[in-house]
């Protein structure tokens, strides 16, 4: 009887700390940040009970994984369209049966904008070796493509147009799945994106994560080091934006 009431007291202490990040109205929450919190209030507290414990909990729904080491109270995880790119990349498969390349549209966000969107943009990384002659294959297939622009390249040859293709040299160890740019990709690739072309501005960017984040699970693990990989700084301005759904505070990242 003892033994039991220690158990239900171990699992009440663990219970009580979720319960404080629930309400802090954020949805996302590491186990570094809980094991630190639990063990600042329980210094004897026994890790592999908080190992046990944290797997039951995602077992009876009360919290899902949200990539390694990350946990979140929202119900589902993000589904990506892949729709809008499905047939630039069986494209590129015919044509570049070899080449390693990603994908990803802004018309896969298009239900998560405020203002409805009425041009969009391909981006596609590839080796930057094959730009090129990925350049030349899309122009004979009658796109609108534009390589690898800078922002003051962006300026002059940019148009109104329902769609255009941009090349991007390939990031090294993208969050990619059988050629199309996971959502935490994208993300990243979107808030640099904007600093170059006139896709959207900061304020839309916000609408843009707080409809996916804040409303579908996503990888937070994921995200984090890939905007590290890109930004080369866990001090950069997604940052901010990022740890409004994040208990910690922080990424909690480092180089």
């Amino acid at each position: 009887m003892v033994e039991f009431k220690e158990v239900i007291l171990q699992k009440e202490k663990i219970l009580n700390l979720i319960e404080s990040y629930r309400k802090t109205g954020k949805q996302y929450f590491s186990f570094k940040k809980l094991k630190a919190d639990l063990y600042n209030q329980y210094p004897d507290y026994n890790l592999e009970t908080l190992r046990k414990n944290l797997t039951r909990f995602r077992k009876d729904g009360v919290i899902r994984s949200a990539g390694r080491g990350w946990y979140s109270f929202l119900q589902s995880k993000f589904v990506l369209y892949k729709e809008p790119v499905r047939n630039i990349i069986n494209l590129m498969k015919r044509e570049f049966p070899l080449l390693d390349f990603n994908v990803w549209s802004t018309a896969q966000l298009a239900p998560y904008f405020h203002h409805v969107p009425t041009r969009f943009f391909v981006f596609i990384f590839a080796d930057k070796n094959y730009l090129q002659a990925i350049y030349e294959k899309l122009l004979i297939h009658n796109k609108k493509v534009i390589l690898n622009p800078s922002r003051s390249e962006a300026e002059k040859i940019f148009n109104v147009e329902t769609e255009t293709f941009i090349l991007r040299p390939a990031i090294s160890r993208e969050p990619v799945e059988s050629h199309y740019s996971r959502i935490e990709k994208i993300l990243v690739d979107l808030f640099i994106e904007m600093d170059v072309l006139p896709i959207v501005d900061e304020w839309e960017y916000k609408i843009i994560f707080e409809n996916i984040v804040g409303r579908s699970i996503i990888e937070v693990d994921v995200i984090n080091h890939y905007m590290l990989r890109r930004m080369h700084s866990a001090d950069c301005p997604i940052q901010p934006i990022m740890e409004r759904y994040w208990v910690d505070g922080t990424s909690g990242i480092k180089r």
